[in-house]
């Protein structure tokens, strides 16, 4: 469903087993979209990996009828269409599926131009709109291929050191640079729902699980850096994420996973040393 409007935005948040029975809470839903202070034309929900899609259907049908969201997706319904349309594989994704499906199928479902992708254990540390001067800056700077609210929050005296190590320049109230991130992003539709997902890229061993798969976050940063696309990040806000506590997500198995853990590894060290640095790594937390 489409507004027509070309400002419209739909808000999609992926929910999967960790987090699907608490982020179909209507109240959880409401205090999501309520802290963008936006009016999203859509606002729909896609159901990922769950161990009892019943259930979580059940919960999903439960928010719409509360108006809570306006409609819910199961992802393994749209993943092949998905696929097809950006030229990827399962295989190409794999061992690490779940870690790309969500967000290609948000990209190329029908909706309207501008999608609001939001991880569910992301929040707003202070409700603003941030949207409306985020696409205002995107419609007058066509370097700009994303955008989110600032990951870090402010410390002493306002720094950011880890978004200012990645920022080229601020303006009206964004820090505009390199890098992206898929827990958290606005973006044309368009721009995503195209086979823009085979650039290769030396910046991707810096996002994890490198040695495990080329998952949609390093995809698409290996896109943009390639063809010199940046991201704005307002500072008017910041994300902040439900970390959960314990060891790596992404421990390597096997011969040729721990070979590729150890390269990468030695890789970073290397070139976090070196005065020299690949154009495509330049402006990153390495």
């Amino acid at each position: 469903m489409s507004t027509g409007s070309t400002d419209a935005v739909d808000l999609i948040v992926n929910v999967f087993e960790r987090t699907y029975r608490r982020a179909l809470d209507p109240a959880a839903l409401h205090a999501m979209s309520d802290a963008q202070r936006f009016q999203f034309a859509r606002r729909l929900v896609l159901i990922n990996n769950v161990d009892d899609p019943a259930d979580a259907v059940s919960r999903a049908q439960s928010a719409v009828d509360a108006g809570a969201i306006d409609g819910f997706e199961l992802v393994a319904e749209h993943l092949d269409r998905a696929l097809g349309i950006v030229g990827l594989s399962r295989e190409d994704l794999q061992p690490l599926l779940h870690y790309s499906d969500g967000p290609l199928v948000a990209a190329t479902l029908p909706g309207n131009p501008w999608i609001l992708y939001w991880d569910p254990e992301a929040r707003l540390a202070a409700p603003v709109d941030w949207v409306t001067p985020a696409l205002r800056l995107m419609r007058e700077d066509r370097r700009l291929m994303v955008a989110n609210p600032s990951w870090e929050l402010p410390g002493g005296e306002g720094a950011r050191p880890g978004v200012e190590r990645e920022t080229a320049e601020v303006r009206e109230g964004f820090a505009i640079g390199r890098g992206f991130s898929d827990q958290v992003f606005l973006a044309a539709r368009a721009e995503l729902a195209a086979p823009i997902y085979g650039q290769r890229c030396i910046a991707s061993i810096t996002y994890p699980a490198a040695h495990k798969a080329r998952v949609f976050e390093a995809r698409v940063g290996a896109h943009m850096r390639h063809h010199d696309r940046l991201r704005a990040s307002s500072l008017a806000t910041t994300y902040v994420t439900d970390a959960v506590a314990g060891g790596s997500s992404y421990p390597p198995s096997g011969l040729v996973e721990s070979a590729r853990y150890v390269r990468n590894a030695l890789t970073l060290r290397a070139l976090a040393l070196s005065p020299w640095r690949p154009a495509c790594l330049r402006q990153t937390w390495l």
